[in-house]
């Protein structure tokens, strides 16, 4: 709509669906422009209506929309937007123009309060934005407060009390404010109610909303100080951004960027490819060192994708329960890992019996590839047994350490721990069919 009216040239309706479209709307449509019917979009569009689309934009495509503009009429904007929408999008300009903008904003700015916080703590991702009353207020006077403040803050579900030093005190939800009536202080209604820390990890904070099942989370400093909050709309932006996030780094595929061509994202994700190579050559050096045993009992190939596959897919299983316990900061981790083990004991020795039927049959169907059925079906199955225990205790010893040692045990993607627990498997498979079989 928006670009056959540009086409059309039809400036009175333009300006009219410009004010009337909602701007998420108008985000999707300002996206598919070229740069030059962007330009003319910003001569009809005010100034809150432009801080609103550059808000409902993506990060990069907010950013390159900040930059058209020069210095003043980015600090317009920028005040005009919530600050932790603003925070994000000043962190993604261009050096000189971020310092430039950051200067040009009054020194008690609340979007610079936010860059100073990492990305991943919960300080970055708040809003200050909010209304905050004492609990000595009598109730009328809290409910006057709020309904003032109520067009300039982010959310009113939740107000949050802390006493005249900023000291956080607690929350009242604004249903109870509401049907209270006075005489009546607010520190009778005061409950309990969780809080993060500044400077917390902002996973915990977002894993803490969703287990609390609150709309809003305070956020303190170490000095009790009453800081900001996280809304549960940021909350669900940052869940899918860290859950994107984690399932690239768990099939070891680069960050991904929309719109790029063909081209560019080959060149992108060529080295991790190049790598995942690297790092499977191993395999093929296992496979060699014991070539004297398979030239010697050749039916031993027909089952090495049986023995890999199976151990690969219970290490994944695995993998993707302790990064989700993990991520999430949930407790009993220990549990977690002893329950996984005793899974693979149990589903091992299943399949490992199976296996052992299995091969069985098929070395008495094919007499001319074994002279022994039995004792290859045993080397088949108590391989796998052994492979399918081995695997998720891998899957939850690399995780569980880079963790320890703060380093994003998402890293421990996919590919690089099949690739190790292949190594393994290939050193029981082969190494019992050695011990076993090498004379045959």
């Amino acid at each position: 709509m928006l670009k056959i009216l540009l086409e059309e040239n039809d400036v009175t309706r333009l300006k009219a669906f410009l004010d009337d479209v909602h701007a998420h709307d108008l985000a999707e449509l300002f996206t598919a422009l070229s740069q030059e019917e962007k330009d003319r979009v910003y001569l009809y569009l005010s100034s809150e209506k432009l801080a609103e689309l550059v808000s409902y934009l993506e990060v990069e495509d907010a950013a390159e929309v900040l930059a058209d503009f020069d210095v003043e009429k980015q600090v317009e904007l920028v005040e005009m937007m919530e600050p932790d929408d603003a925070a994000d999008i000043i962190l993604e300009l261009e050096k000189e123009e971020k310092e430039e903008l950051l200067e040009k904003l009054g020194e008690d700015s609340e979007v610079k309060e936010l860059i100073l916080y990492d990305e991943d703590e919960t300080g970055s991702a708040m809003t200050n934005l909010f209304v905050v009353v004492t609990p000595e207020m009598d109730v009328k006077e809290a409910t006057k407060k709020v309904i003032k403040e109520a067009d300039e803050v982010e959310s009113i579900n939740t107000i949050f009390v802390a006493d005249e030093h900023n000291l956080y005190i607690g929350a009242v939800e604004l249903k109870a404010l509401l049907k209270s009536k006075t005489p009546l202080q607010v520190k009778e209604l005061i409950e309990d109610y969780p809080v993060s820390f500044a400077k917390d990890p902002i996973n915990k904070t977002v894993q803490a909303i969703r287990n609390y099942g609150i709309y809003e989370m305070p956020v303190i400093n170490e000095n009790n100080e009453l800081l900001g909050m996280i809304t549960l709309d940021d909350a669900l932006d940052i869940y899918q951004e860290e859950a994107q996030e984690d399932y690239e780094k768990l099939a070891a595929l680069p960050e991904t960027e929309e719109g790029r061509n063909a081209l560019i994202t080959a060149l992108h994700r060529l080295p991790w490819l190049l790598s995942l190579l690297i790092i499977s050559f191993p395999i093929a050096l296992v496979t060699r060192q014991f070539e004297h045993v398979l030239a010697a009992v050749a039916i031993l190939v027909v089952f090495q994708p049986l023995i890999l596959d199976s151990a690969g897919n219970v290490a994944t299983q695995t993998l993707a329960v302790t990064l989700r316990m993990l991520s999430s900061h949930e407790k009993g981790i220990f549990r977690n890992s002893i329950r996984e083990i005793v899974t693979g004991v149990i589903n091992g020795l299943v399949i490992g019996l199976i296996a052992f039927i299995m091969t069985f049959i098929f070395a008495k169907i094919n007499p001319s590839l074994t002279t022994d059925p039995l004792l290859i079906s045993f080397v088949v199955g108590f391989s796998l047994w052994l492979t399918v225990i081995m695997a998720p205790i891998v899957a939850l010893l690399i995780p569980i350490t880079l963790n320890m040692i703060n380093v994003d045990p998402a890293v421990a993607s996919g590919p690089f721990i099949t690739t190790l627990i292949d190594v393994a498997a290939l050193f029981i498979y082969f190494g019992l069919a050695t011990s076993m079989l090498g004379g045959l």
